[in-house]
């Protein structure tokens, strides 16, 4: 710094606790109060190991001895490969920082337990007490992963015990069996992917301008460097000063002929002795140089940090209108169970909102906004435990969806109705969807869990998929195949009936498929 000694910086003892701008603030207080090892090198220890445990690796695998003692670190490595805790870190930052803060309160209770047998008893008692800790934990977290891939809202333990409670209740398997049973109809899981509007969105990214001056920090350069090969035999380039006597002129070997007089031929050796000790015989000059590839050190560019605007693309929210009425009891009920699952996996993948109104009878309509954390899997528990009973009435779900999509940060959203198609709505409510269309650009898409689609449902969505074997998925129907050959069947026989189906925009590329290509898609061989 300008003003001090060269040896003199004031800020040295700030610069040691320089690691902690790249923590989370829960890992300040474990890091720097600890029993073991210099606290500035372990809290660039932390840093470093919650780097690595974030990129799928070991934070034992390097660590210095003053931020972490190697008896410790030797004792701990195992249980990380034993338990898989690199994996379950990986690209998951709250699950790394509750390791970290398990690793270091264990490490922390050696002293504790050091003070009546011996350390390497102590380090092994703690050891034990970290597996059967992760070994719990990590079971349920991977359970979770069997869902959803993030990991964010769910890692952090002070809510612990309710997520154990979650995971051994009934509803949890029923989740489960609604994923498996999502995963056998590929093409509807693909539908749900495309619901919600791409649309663009600016970011702010930092670049940085090289181009002005010189005065930043030495870089490496890529160079050609010339490289002498002794003894290559190449061409000849012309004569100069040598100690090789391999490669020394006829005229040199002169000074060494046994033809002068003794006195003078001994005198020419010792010349000859001499100039070849100097190098400075005569000799060929051969082109005996190769160039290869080396980095050198040069002074660098100076790099300007600046902010600009880049535009991404971004998928919009999901809304599902699913029907609970008591006619989807059976196979339709876990088709629609397995579709609201599958829409909450799409959104917490995507990072996308998605929100759900079960519909019935009148009056009868309850809503969530599906998410990824504990209390979003409370209620999708709690909604594929729900027996479906009641009655019809479509309108009010749809006038609440269309409420919703109006609403700030939800303009982008698509509206899925999941339905048997048993069921009519008025007038006013068609208009709304048709206005909806025409100022938000809003797409209706439709799912038909039956034989036949009805003149309400083709009033309302712009294209249909229909899961024409729902059958199979009932306990009461069995393997029964459809009776009906097309799902149009009410327009087959009712050719005059209105509102004819694709009146809308589809999803991009979800046109309606021929029979078969369904009965294959909805897991048919």
């Amino acid at each position: 710094m300008a003003g001090f000694p060269s040896r003199f910086r004031p800020d040295a003892l700030e610069a040691r606790l320089a690691p902690l701008d790249a923590l989370p603030r829960t890992l300040w207080l474990p890091a720097i109060v600890n029993n073991e090892g210099d606290p500035f090198a372990r809290l660039a220890w932390v840093e470093s190991a919650r780097a690595r445990l974030l990129a799928g690796d070991s934070p034992l695998a390097e660590v210095p001895d003053d931020g972490l003692p190697a008896d410790l670190a030797r004792g701990f490595a195992p249980s990380f490969e034993r338990l898989a805790l690199p994996a379950l870190c990986q690209s998951q930052p709250a699950v790394a920082e509750q390791v970290l803060r398990s690793l270091l309160w264990h490490v922390d209770q050696v002293a504790r337990v050091a003070g009546g047998v011996p350390r390497p008893v102590a380090i092994e008692r703690v050891v034990r007490s970290f597996d059967a800790e992760w070994v719990e934990r990590g079971e349920a977290l991977h359970e979770v992963m069997r869902l959803v891939e993030s990991l964010d809202g769910v890692a952090h333990f002070a809510r612990w015990s309710e997520l154990q409670g979650l995971l051994r209740a009934e509803s949890w398997q029923r989740i489960l069996e609604a994923r498996e049973l999502i995963e056998r109809m590929p093409r509807l899981a693909e539908l749900i992917r495309r619901l919600g509007r791409v649309r663009p969105r600016e970011e702010d990214h930092v670049e940085f301008d090289e181009a002005a001056g010189g005065g930043g920090p030495d870089t490496w350069v890529r160079q050609l460097r010339e490289t002498e090969l002794p003894g290559t035999p190449v061409e000849v380039e012309g004569v100069r000063r040598s100690g090789d006597p391999a490669r020394m002129l006829p005229i040199e070997a002169l000074w060494r002929s046994n033809r002068l007089a003794p006195t003078r031929a001994r005198r020419l050796r010792r010349l000859f002795a001499a100039r070849l000790a100097e190098q400075a015989l005569l000799g060929w000059q051969h082109r005996d140089r190769w160039s290869e590839p080396t980095w050198v050190p040069a002074p660098g560019a100076r790099r300007v940090p600046r902010a600009v605007r880049r535009p991404v693309l971004e998928a919009g929210p999901i809304v599902v209108c699913v029907d609970t009425s008591s006619s989807m009891a059976g196979g339709p009920e876990r088709v629609a169970k397995a579709i609201v699952v599958q829409a909450l996996r799409t959104a917490a993948a995507e990072r996308r909102p998605c929100y759900v109104y079960a519909f019935s009878g009148a009056r009868q309509v309850a809503e969530c906004e599906l998410s990824s954390d504990l209390d979003g899997l409370r209620r999708l528990a709690d909604f594929v435990a729900a027996s479906f009973h009641g009655g019809t009435d479509v309108v009010e779900p749809i006038e609440r969806a269309l409420a919703q999509v109006r609403g700030e940060g939800w303009r982008q959203a698509d509206l899925l109705i999941a339905s048997d198609g048993e069921f009519g709505p008025t007038a006013a409510t068609v208009e709304a969807v048709e206005a909806a269309r025409r100022e938000l650009g809003l797409r209706v898409q439709g799912v038909l869990i039956g034989d036949r689609e009805t003149r309400g449902l083709r009033s309302i969505v712009d294209d249909t998929f229909w899961v024409r074997d729902w059958r199979r998925y009932g306990a009461r129907h069995g393997q029964v195949d459809a009776p009906v050959h097309d799902r149009n069947l009410t327009g087959l026989y009712f050719p005059n009936m209105a509102a004819a189906p694709g009146t809308g925009t589809p999803l991009p590329g979800m046109a309606a498929a021929p029979l078969a290509d369904t009965e294959r898609d909805d897991g048919r061989a």
